[in-house]
This record gives structure tokens, C-alpha cells and sequence, in this order.
């Protein structure tokens, strides 16, 4: 079985933070415009790969999750597995889940002890971030041993940008990124 591909889909302040809190819900504070494209990279995902604080603040039983947490737990409804990550591969997660619905494409949904899991085991194929003109000065950042913008980050660690647009009169950014081979 090969290796899923995964897409991280993440909107950040301008200091690089996912949220101010672990409770604190993007769509509190993301714009219109990247609700639209973060519902449509869910629609378009076999499974959603998330923490427990994220499946926490965003609860929806219609869609299929693994949910990562340190306590596990096995299979809490019919499409929603949670499981310790420890020990585990990108590999792995499209073997736990096979029986329900293949894992091809795996969407990368935070917070940041999820996205450093997929950081660690070179499993993030590609970005999509949004930068929306908000600044939290405090609060969770995108990987945490890498603080700071989220573009500065994503260049730092390897990762190029492949495109890029202004989504309203506000300045909300989206881009999207790959790893630079080699």
C-alpha cells in the first residue's frame, strides 16, 4: 500500500499562529474567503487527521477523522478513529482505516502537535496556507520548534511556494507550497 499524500490546510495570523488558545476556532476569526477554500480541501479529502482539541472545537459526526490523542480510544463512531500516534507512521493511518474508506488523500487539520507529527516524519506533500491581517502576539504556532511567520517557516524548513493570491480587499493571503526535492 503506498503512502497517502497528505495536504496541510492551515489560516495563521500574520505572527504565525493557528489560534490563540487550543479552544480558540478558525472560523471565529478566518475570513469568508478562506472558510470557502478550507471546506472545499475537506470535501475533496478522504480523511481528516486532526488533534483532539481541533475534533474538540469543530465536533461533526458526518466526517471522516483519525483523531490523534496520547489516551487512543479505537473507533468512537462508525468514520471517526482515534488513536496514540506514537509509533506510528504516515503508513500506518491508511492501514487503520482501509476497511472504512481508502486513505489516498489526507487532509492535515492542527493543531500543532499534529502538524509537527507530519513535519517529523516528512509526510506534509504540500500547503495550503492562508495569512489572514490579524496579529494574536500570543497563542499557538504553526510547528513548535519553528516560531514566527508562517511563510518565513515554510521557507526555513524546505518548503517553496508554487502559488499565491490576495483573497479580499483585507489582504487575507493564500498560498500553497511543496517540499523542494532532494
Amino acid at each position: 500500500m503506498p503512502r497517502p499524500h497528505f495536504t496541510l490546510t492551515v489560516a495563521t495570523s500574520l505572527d504565525g499562529l493557528i489560534a490563540r488558545a487550543p479552544d480558540d476556532a478558525p472560523h471565529l476569526w478566518a475570513s469568508a474567503e478562506e472558510q470557502a477554500l478550507f471546506f472545499a480541501d475537506v470535501a475533496a479529502a478522504d480523511w481528516g487527521v486532526m488533534g483532539r482539541n481541533t475534533h474538540t472545537v469543530a465536533d461533526r459526526p458526518d466526517r471522516r477523522r483519525i483523531v490523534f490523542s496520547s489516551r487512543g480510544g479505537g473507533w468512537m463512531r462508525p468514520t471517526q478513529l482515534w488513536l496514540d500516534p506514537a509509533g506510528l507512521t504516515p503508513g500506518d493511518l491508511a492501514r487503520r482505516v482501509a476497511g472504512v474508506r481508502a486513505l489516498g488523500n489526507g487532509l492535515i487539520l492542527g493543531g500543532t502537535a499534529v502538524h509537527d507529527w507530519f513535519l517529523d516524519h516528512r509526510a506534509i506533500d504540500r500547503v495550503h496556507l492562508t495569512v489572514e491581517p490579524v496579529r494574536f502576539g500570543t497563542g499557538l504556532p504553526l510547528f513548535s520548534r519553528h516560531p514566527g511567520p508562517a511563510e518565513d517557516v515554510l521557507a526555513s524548513l524546505g518548503f517553496r511556494r508554487t502559488a499565491s493570491r490576495v483573497l479580499n480587499a483585507a489582504g487575507t493571503r493564500h498560498s500553497i507550497w511543496e517540499p523542494q526535492a532532494g
